[in-house]
């Protein structure tokens, strides 16, 4: 390590310290005490000027490229490249201290084992302001593919990252062959396939929404029993919070196998419902009924026209069911019910203006009709 980073003599101001300078506290002057101290606080200022410089370079950033960054990826970048930049001032400053050998291969190790850590959090960062960036773009043009690509690319390059970092540190601080460790998990990868079974189903079930992308960040699905908004998509699972505001991490292996149904890529909503009555009613003022309604649901807004079925459709030993069944060009449940309810209402109103009961299922007599106004 000595020869990348080599001993300078004691400059020649040292000796023209007073006494107390050069007395020894575990083996180390006062004065080189004292460096040390004063290579923390530069080191410290360098962190606080890197810092605040990455957050200037990032606001200019912001007003010239496309895409936002989160505020978490901000503060990651600020705090990677001021660690970054506290280490690199460290290096030039050691060598006039002229610590003890023992100290001073320690010291040079302790920055070694910051400057890995920098700079893998600095590329992590980077990585993720572009993720940022390209999920930003995505979410402008409702891409499918980059919205559920991104996040899984996030996190793989992620580990990427992390593992090349880890590799680069037992090599440059333990003297650890790499290749050696590397050839070693490709022979033990058929052990470890077979030992983690599940593991390797789940990433084929990442595979599987990758490719089908059966549903996206932000959909309402269906996995057989399991229901709500999809909130996560990761290698191994899928965190989905259901409606009761409880959070499922369903195995992508699952997904392999089990049926999904997305409610979030329905074009429309059918609404389909009998509306019963007895079997005296006149069968012009039934006709007349039919027709009002549906003049009113082919006139109400995001309703399908051509797609809207008002007719009379069964009949039992209590009466005769009509069947009404529309399309409602709505994507939330409130635009479904608000037009379900003028619907309703409307039904309420023909009902009392053309003088016909409506008949409940099971009851075979009933009161008689009121009468027309």
């Amino acid at each position: 390590m000595n020869d990348y980073f080599p001993t300078i003599e004691t400059p020649d101001w040292v000796s023209e310290l007073r006494s107390p300078f050069h007395h020894h506290f575990l083996g180390v002057q006062i004065w080189q005490w004292l460096g040390l101290i004063l290579l923390i606080a530069i080191a410290r200022i360098a962190m606080i000027v890197g810092n605040r410089i990455t957050g200037r370079v990032i606001r200019l950033r912001d007003k010239v490229l496309a895409g936002e960054v989160t505020p978490e990826t901000v503060v990651a970048a600020r705090r990677a490249v001021g660690l970054l930049t506290g280490i690199l001032i460290c290096y030039p400053l050691v060598g006039p201290l002229s610590l003890p050998p023992k100290l001073e291969r320690g010291v040079l190790l302790v920055l070694e084992g910051l400057t890995i850590v920098a700079f893998s959090t600095l590329a992590y960062a980077l990585w993720d302001v572009v993720c940022d960036s390209m999920a930003t773009r995505a979410a402008e043009v409702s891409d499918r593919a980059e919205r559920l690509l991104i996040p899984m690319t996030r996190k793989f390059v992620r580990l990427v990252i992390v593992t090349v970092g880890l590799f680069v540190a037992l090599s440059t601080l333990l003297n650890v062959n790499v290749a050696a460790v590397v050839a070693s998990l490709g022979i033990g990868g058929i052990v470890v396939a077979l030992a983690a079974k599940d593991s390797v189903e789940n990433i084929f079930g990442s595979l599987t929404i990758l490719f089908d992308m059966p549903f996206k960040i932000g959909d309402w699905v269906k996995v057989d029993k399991i229901e709500g908004i999809v909130e996560e998509i990761n290698l191994r699972s899928t965190r989905i919070r259901t409606f009761e505001d409880t959070v499922i991490n369903l195995p992508n292996a699952n997904l392999i196998r089990a049926a999904v149904e997305n409610y979030s890529a329905r074009r429309y909503r059918r609404q389909k419902f009998n509306v019963r009555i007895p079997y005296d009613s006149p069968p012009e003022t039934v006709r007349t009924f039919c027709d009002d309604i549906r003049k009113f649901a082919i006139g109400l807004d995001r309703v399908q026209a051509d797609k809207v079925v008002v007719d009379l459709s069964d009949c039992d030993d209590v009466g005769l069911s009509i069947l009404v069944q529309c399309n409602l060009e709505v994507f939330t449940q409130a635009e479904e019910l608000e037009l379900r309810h003028r619907l309703f209402e409307e039904i309420m109103r023909l009902r009392k203006v053309h003088g016909i009961l409506f008949y409940p299922a099971g009851i075979a007599r009933l009161p008689e009709a009121p009468s027309k106004p």
